[in-house]
């Protein structure tokens, strides 16, 4: 098996240093750890050492050994190390010092990938969480679709599930009018209907969505904080204390608050402000793509629950198709000298 060093070198202000490689490569125009193949007889170390002095002119020092990865047929040391100068570069299209936090803006080759992720996810971690509730913590879009149908059908609509999902994956406000013009429906009677009918929804028929009250635990056990941020009334603490989880939540924000419904970010800044959050290590966690933007309005990161793929193309800072490993994406192991 071929073996290869990669380095991850920090310059005096802690960035690292990235490159992009060129035209012609396997993996060109991607982004990577700098390093390369080693020669007989050397260790990892002193493969880097040689292997960023010929591509970069760079030299290094404090170079210590951190993780291991194979991939097509490569196995890749990669490997820790400062340097105080600049590299030039000689066979790459692009070298950059960044801060951790930015590398989740770059693509890299695979081997790279979820150590950059590692990086980025861990300088500085994430310690406090704002959930939404419908589809994200609650798997409540069945029932509700059930009920929006219905409501349509008050006015002699006949709509499937599936079309009433659809519509209100967008946003609520959207599904009101969009079946208004195209069922030439009542818009308002319409709004009553649904919400009447949503109102006698028991905290009983809300199941949670599969692994989050693991999720939840985990989090908490590690120190960190979590807030619900719903357009739901007082229904969702009743259905999150009937699950035994209320008391992970340090704070709420519900309809009967007042604050407009997301992407508007008043509700976040409030919980933010109120309990002293730092925005570099805050994510809002929704199912749909106003969460997201509610969190970016807000200046945090966002995170879309999105298992059924739905909204592949929209740009978000973290994505997660699958709640049992919501957990490793909004906290992944930390990069560590072995």
């Amino acid at each position: 098996m071929i073996e290869v060093s990669a380095g991850i070198i920090r310059d005096a202000e802690g960035r690292i240093l990235v490159c992009k490689r060129g035209s012609g490569r396997r993996n060109a125009h991607l982004w990577e750890f700098p390093g390369g193949k080693r020669e007989p007889g050397e260790d990892a170390a002193t493969c880097l050492v040689r292997e960023l002095n010929e591509e970069l002119a760079l030299p290094i020092s404090d170079v210590w050994e951190c993780e291991t990865a194979e991939e097509g047929g490569i196995r890749f040391t990669f490997l820790t190390g400062r340097t105080k100068a600049k590299p030039i570069p000689t066979e790459h299209e692009d070298v950059r010092f960044l801060h951790a936090r930015e590398l989740l803006s770059l693509t890299f080759c695979p081997a790279d990938t979820p150590i950059a992720y590692r990086l980025a996810m861990n300088e500085p971690s994430l310690t406090d969480f704002f959930w939404d509730f419908d589809g994200t913590l609650f798997d409540t879009y069945p029932v509700l679709s059930e009920v929006f149908a219905k409501a349509c059908a008050l006015q002699g609509a006949d709509i499937s599930t599936k079309q009433a999902l659809d519509w209100m994956k967008i946003t609520m406000t959207d599904a009101i009018q969009i079946a208004s013009e195209q069922l030439k429906l009542d818009k308002e009677r319409l709004l009553q209907d649904y919400e009447a009918m949503e109102s006698e929804i028991t905290a009983d028929v809300m199941p949670l969505m599969q692994g989050i009250d693991k999720t939840l635990r985990s989090l908490a056990k590690a120190g960190c904080r979590h807030y619900l941020v719903t357009h739901r009334d007082h229904s969702a603490l009743d259905a999150i204390n009937a699950k035994n989880l209320l008391h992970l939540f340090t704070g709420c924000v519900i309809r009967e608050d007042g604050f407009p419904r997301k992407p508007d970010p008043a509700c976040l800044r409030y919980l933010m402000k109120k309990y002293k959050v730092n925005p570099e290590q805050a994510c809002m966690i929704g199912d749909r793509p106003l969460d997201v933007q509610a969190g970016r309005n807000a200046g945090i990161m966002g995170c879309l629950l999105d298992p059924e793929n739905r909204f592949a193309s929209i740009d978000c800072d973290l994505r997660a198709t699958d709640t049992e490993k919501l957990l490793q994406i909004l906290m992944p192991e930390p990069i560590k000298p072995l």
